[in-house]
C-alpha cells in the first residue's frame, strides 16, 4: 500500500484508509429521484408513457402498477432494511442493539460489480507500467477477479491451493 493511501482522507473508518484519495474525493452523483420521487424524470432516460404493449396489445394501457418503465431506486433502500432485519433477527439483535444497518449495506448486480467495485475503489492501477497495486488469487478460483484486475490495470499474485484446497499460509503470506 501506497504511503499516499495511508493518509488520503480524514474520513473514519477501515475503508477509508485503504481506499483510493481520487475515490474518497469523489462528489456524490446526484439524480432526480434525490429530489423528487414521481412525475417524468428526464434524466433517467425512461420512458415517461409506460411500457408499450404492442405488438400483442396484452398489456391493459391504464393498468401501470409495476412501473417497468422505471428504474428501481438506486439505493435500494427498502431491500437493505429487508436484509438487516432478517440477518439481525437470527442473532437476535436489532438495527439499534449492535444489529447491522442499511447504510452499512451493499447490494450489487451480482458479484462481478462487487468484485469490479472493489478492485477500482481500493487498488492503484499501473500495473501495465511497472507500477500499482495488485490482488492475490488462489486458483482454482473465480474467474471475474482476474478480469477486473486486468480491466482496471491491477496486477496479479497468483498462489494456487493445495490439492487439498487449503491455502498456502507461507506462500501467501510472502506476496
Amino acid at each position: 500500500m501506497t504511503e499516499e493511501k495511508k493518509e488520503a482522507s480524514s474520513t473514519t473508518g477501515r475503508a477509508a484508509k485503504l481506499a483510493r484519495p481520487n475515490v474518497l474525493s469523489l462528489q456524490p452523483y446526484r439524480c432526480a429521484r434525490d429530489d423528487y420521487s414521481s412525475g417524468i424524470l428526464l434524466d433517467a432516460n425512461e420512458n415517461a408513457l409506460g411500457p408499450a404493449s404492442l405488438p400483442t396489445n396484452s398489456l391493459d394501457p391504464y393498468d401501470n402498477g409495476m412501473e417497468l418503465e422505471r428504474y428501481p431506486c438506486p439505493y435500494q433502500l427498502t431491500l437493505k432494511r429487508l436484509l438487516c432485519d432478517h440477518r439481525n433477527a437470527q442473532v437476535g439483535q436489532t438495527a439499534d442493539n449492535g444489529g447491522i444497518q442499511p447504510k452499512n449495506v451493499f447490494v450489487g448486480v451480482g458479484s462481478d460489480e462487487a468484485i469490479d467495485l472493489l478492485i477500482r475503489i481500493f487498488c492503484t492501477p499501473g500495473n501495465t507500467s511497472g507500477g500499482g497495486d495488485a490482488i492475490m488469487i488462489t486458483p482454482p478460483t473465480y474467474g471475474m477477479y482476474k478480469v477486473c484486475a486486468n480491466v482496471n490495470d491491477v496486477g496479479i499474485q497468483t498462489v494456487p491451493l493445495t490439492p487439498d484446497f487449503d491455502l498456502q499460509i507461507p506462500e501467501v503470506s510472502c506476496c
